[in-house]
């Protein structure tokens, strides 16, 4: 068989492409975009002492019905500082819907040239879990 457009073979390989998607599930499903944050600590080098790094994490909701995120807790040395997305507050709920995103971000300011670590644990009406646990890793060096 010879075709006479050398387009119907693109679109008939783009068109069997689309057939893949899974259906999202009902309930409020939790999404993060890593488990953990480090802060510089690349090729084993670190944030130098009173400096400041930041990072951020993504939290989007990939569930039909929607999921309120109704604690943000940072436990960690006072060297990382949290920032609440936008549109959250301690006690009341960020809501949101499917495929809606937020962002935390956490800064990491070293005192002094040692390890720290620590956790942020999100709270919601998660149907794959009430509560998600991403650890926090910095290394402040001497400048």
């Amino acid at each position: 068989m010879h075709l006479r457009t050398r387009w119907l073979p693109i679109i008939f390989f783009a068109l069997a492409g689309c057939g893949n998607e899974t259906e999202l599930p009902q309930a409020p499903t939790l999404f993060v975009d890593r488990e953990a944050l480090t802060f510089n600590r690349e090729f084993e080098r670190g944030t130098y002492v009173g400096q400041t790094a930041f990072n951020s994490l993504a939290i989007q909701n990939r569930g039909l019905d929607p999921l309120d995120i109704t604690a943000i807790t940072l436990s960690a040395p006072r060297e990382f500082t949290l920032q609440f997305p936008e549109g959250f507050s301690p006690g009341t709920p960020l809501r949101l819907e499917t495929y809606d995103r937020a962002f935390l971000e956490v800064a990491f300011r070293p005192t002094d040239d040692t390890e720290y670590s620590g956790t942020l644990t999100i709270e919601s009406n998660a149907g794959n879990g009430a509560q998600k646990v991403i650890t926090l890793n910095g290394l402040g060096v001497a400048p």
